[in-house]
């Protein structure tokens, strides 16, 4: 008895390790009801390997019937006779095939027919069978095998789209590089690669950039329905307030954080009523930051989530590359036009000292005797020429230790009222030359401050003199050290409370707000002044602040004047 239930539990583990094959789904379109017995009875008693059952027949006698089945069920297989009362030869293949392009036909012919049965197999039948059918085995064998034949056919089928399509991809692919690469305006070739991939590869293509000072922002919609690209491209710059004032995308009064996450949630919300069957998502990176993002989708399951997330990945990379590149040419350009800028204003400036001093070198060897006064005065006009020439000099070699990043700083304690009564000392006589009422304010009980004193008087000297360079006569300029947190200032709350905030505030004409972001900038000098100056000044003011690891902060209002402060960590703050 126990050696009994031993060899069911055998017998029972070895069906399990059985692969059991599913039971084919055969419909018969069948008239005649003889044969339609004969083959049903063949088939029903037959079990696969795993004793369940090898074949599931549905049984129709018309070809309009088996056209209704097959619409409303899916069948692994058709058995088709030739001589239907509606359909009879071919045609009655034709309406099968029709309804069921995908299911495998096995035509039921008699053995008069052989030129029908050639004629058949050329229109699509996997397999002709003559009546009376064969033996259940040899019938469910060929069943079977139509079965996994039109599996076989239907996979390189789909590996045959598959592979068609990763072509299309990648034509399209390298399209898109060459005109990224080839378009030195990125918002233009975007534009095209978005014509290039919808209709061919995509349903509808996104992209939503935040802009910043180097590149301006992007919103491009592309869509089977122009009209609704067009909706949706307006709609997403008004959300993303991205409208600037000459029709522009710009986020410049948008702080960037906002603006990412704004791009991600706009575009998807715009997108999220379009009843896309697939779509793919991924962010685009520039300068390492993640600053927008870009959406590929496809309607009614054309094609599949992986084939557009690669399309979309690949895309973005391009995209970013393109971007980058453009950044680059663009800071390039700049570079180019500072230096021919810089180049310029140093010609001019030290030809002009060389040409004073070149005149008064030539009235001194006049053979006419010059009076001692008239010889001091030359003398004077000489020296003042050299020290112009000697300061655009140290200027060109501090900009260029900036530059390089080698600019040494000997950083000690220093008292405040040491660097302050330097300041003071060095601009009182100056202003009152010209008229200007100076004011220096500054606490008796400050810290000592981190800081290399003579980089530290120089910031406060470029800072002073642009001050009173534009300040008018009878206007003021005020120096100021406060230990940091003084509510006086707009933006006070940055500065911590362990270091010393210096602020010169002048009355003088103020800064237009389009060239605020410009006044540090390595050789820039406004258009609309006629002032002379290299240019350096406030960039090398810039550059020994930052060196202090601290920032130099610029407030205007045109008409009222500016301010320029930055703060300087106490000693022991570091």
């Amino acid at each position: 008895m126990s050696d009994h239930i031993a060899d069911r539990g055998t017998l029972d583990t070895l069906t399990h390790c059985i692969e059991i094959e599913p039971p084919v789904r055969a419909l018969l379109v069948e008239d005649d009801s003889g044969d339609a017995g004969l083959i049903a009875v063949r088939l029903a008693s037959l079990p696969n390997a795993a004793g369940a059952e090898a074949v599931h027949v549905t049984h129709t006698r018309s070809a309009a019937a088996a056209r209704a089945v097959l619409r409303r069920r899916r069948f692994d297989v058709v058995m088709l006779d030739l001589s239907l009362p509606d359909a009879r030869g071919l045609e009655a293949l034709h309406q099968v095939r029709s309804a069921a392009p995908g299911v495998p036909v096995i035509v039921l012919t008699d053995s008069s027919h052989d030129e029908l049965e050639l004629r058949a197999l050329r229109a699509g039948a996997q397999e002709c069978v003559r009546k009376p059918p064969p033996d259940g085995g040899t019938l469910y064998r060929i069943l079977r095998r139509a079965r996994e034949r039109q599996q076989l056919l239907d996979e390189l089928d789909a590996a045959m789209r598959a592979s068609n399509a990763a072509a299309l991809r990648w034509r399209l692919l390298a399209e898109a590089g060459e005109l990224l690469a080839a378009c030195r305006d990125s918002a233009s070739a975007i534009r095209a690669v978005a014509r290039l991939l919808v209709p061919d590869a995509a349903d509808c293509f996104a992209l939503c950039l935040a802009g910043d000072d180097e590149t301006p922002s992007l919103v491009d919609v592309e869509h089977v329905d122009r009209e609704l690209a067009a909706g949706m491209r307006g709609r997403l710059e008004a959300r993303l307030a991205l409208r600037g004032a000459n029709g522009d995308t710009l986020v410049a009064d948008v702080p960037c954080a906002a603006a990412e996450d704004g791009v991600a949630d706009a575009l998807r919300a715009e997108l999220s009523d379009l009843g896309v069957a697939c779509a793919a998502a991924v962010p685009v990176r520039v300068d390492g930051r993640e600053r927008g993002l870009l959406l590929i989708t496809a309607a009614n399951g054309r094609g599949d989530a992986s084939a557009h997330a690669e399309l979309a990945r690949a895309l973005a990379e391009r995209v970013t590359l393109a971007v980058e590149r453009a950044r680059v040419v663009h800071r390039a350009e700049r570079a180019v036009a500072a230096r021919d800028r810089a180049v310029g204003i140093v010609s001019h400036d030290l030809g002009t000292s060389l040409s004073t001093i070149e005149l008064c070198a030539a009235a001194l060897l006049d053979p006419a005797p010059q009076p001692a006064s008239g010889v001091r005065d030359m003398a004077r006009i000489v020296q003042r020429a050299a020290r112009w020439m000697r300061h655009i000099v140290e200027d060109l070699l501090d900009h260029t230790s900036l530059d390089a990043g080698r600019l040494a700083l000997h950083r000690r304690p220093t008292p405040v009222a040491e660097v302050v009564g330097a300041a003071q000392a060095m601009f009182a006589p100056a202003a009152k030359a010209q008229a200007l009422e100076f004011v220096v304010e500054s606490d008796d009980e400050l810290p000592r401050v981190d800081a290399d004193a003579s980089r530290l008087l120089q910031v406060l000297s470029n800072l002073l003199g642009n001050a009173m360079k534009f300040t008018p006569a009878g206007g003021r300029v005020v120096l100021s050290a406060a230990l940091g947190g003084d509510p006086a200032g707009a933006d006070a709350a940055d500065a911590p409370l362990n270091t010393v905030r210096f602020t010169v505030r002048d009355s003088g004409p103020g800064i237009p707000p389009e060239e605020l972001a410009h006044v540090c900038d390595w050789f820039w000098r406004s258009e609309r002044r006629t002032r002379e100056g290299t240019g350096l000044g406030l960039a090398i003011a810039k550059g020994l602040i930052e060196a202090h690891r601290s920032r130099l902060h610029v407030e205007s209002t045109p008409g009222h004047g500016s301010t320029f402060w930055f703060t300087v960590p106490a000693s022991g703050a570091r």
